[in-house]
């Protein structure tokens, strides 16, 4: 009887193990699926920018500091009033985006910026009749608003980690089917090793349950501390930028914990079910 007893009591523990282990596995699995659709795919950050403000602030941004470099060169303020195009700025970003998810060389080819700064400088020295212009300050200014506008093309931050992107991608991709594998092996397990299937419906309903609730306080709790209204990264584009990022990835794990929450019941139910018809 104590043997038993002993038994019982080794065989409740390694299943509460497992069902920790599987617990643990499924919020991974998440983290990790939701870094790949998220951090790991180029179309994800091109839809973050669309959605956000990035564009309109990244434009006036722009047009700021070249109006300052005009200002500094006697140009009049009104000169880069509207002269900044929005389509021509989400194209260079565009084009930005693909090279760092490609692995190319990042660079910003301003020829469409440069060539439509020395045509509206012409025509601003024409109309205003500007008889003497010194060429090399000419030379100075058009290398200065180029560089500041490649400079504002440029996504801070994403050069700095474009190998790591690259490189694992392949990794976390496996990860998640490990852990799946994982999880379907834990599953499997508790189901074949239970004489009575409601009790293993329980132990994956626990595991199932407790990853979604975890996945559902965490970014609920970053949601309601404000932390993320107070990030500021160098410009107010860049803010709302990381800002959206943030979001989405947080809203991403709000969406796969409500999934797994709503299976949890449908097992919880299905327990039920099963445990009645074991008691007749």
């Amino acid at each position: 009887m104590k043997k038993f007893f002993k038994n019982l009591s080794l065989k409740k523990v390694l299943y509460a193990v497992l069902t920790f282990i599987m617990a643990v596995c499924i919020i991974f699995c998440s983290f990790a699926t939701v870094i790949r659709i998220t951090f790991f795919n180029g179309s994800f950050l091109s839809d973050t920018l669309n959605s956000s403000q990035y564009y309109k602030d990244l434009c006036v941004e722009i047009t700021e500091n070249l109006t300052d470099l005009g200002d500094a060169s006697g140009l009049d303020k009104e000169f880069f009033e509207g002269f900044v195009n929005e389509v021509l700025v989400r194209e260079d970003v565009q084009t930005y985006i693909t090279d760092f998810y490609e692995g190319n060389k990042l660079k910003v080819n301003t020829s469409n910026f440069d060539e439509s700064l020395q045509n509206a400088l012409k025509k601003y020295i024409k109309s205003n009749h500007i008889k003497s212009v010194n060429e090399d300050n000419l030379n100075y200014f058009y290398a200065n608003a180029s560089k500041i506008y490649s400079d504002s093309i440029k996504i801070k931050y994403l050069s700095s980690i474009q190998d790591l992107i690259l490189d694992k991608s392949g990794p976390v991709t496996v990860a998640i089917i490990v852990l799946i594998l994982i999880i379907g092996a834990v599953i499997c397990v508790l189901i074949f090793t239970n004489e009575w299937k409601h009790k293993a419906l329980r132990y994956i309903f626990t595991a199932v349950n407790s990853a979604g609730l975890f996945l559902l306080t965490l970014p609920l709790g970053v949601f309601l501390s404000g932390v993320i209204g107070h990030i500021a990264i160098i410009s107010r584009s860049l803010s709302d930028m990381y800002i959206s990022i943030i979001n989405s990835v947080l809203s991403d794990l709000i969406v796969i914990s409500i999934v797994l929450i709503v299976v949890s019941i449908a097992l919880w139910v299905i327990y039920g079910r099963v445990r009645k018809k074991a008691t007749i």
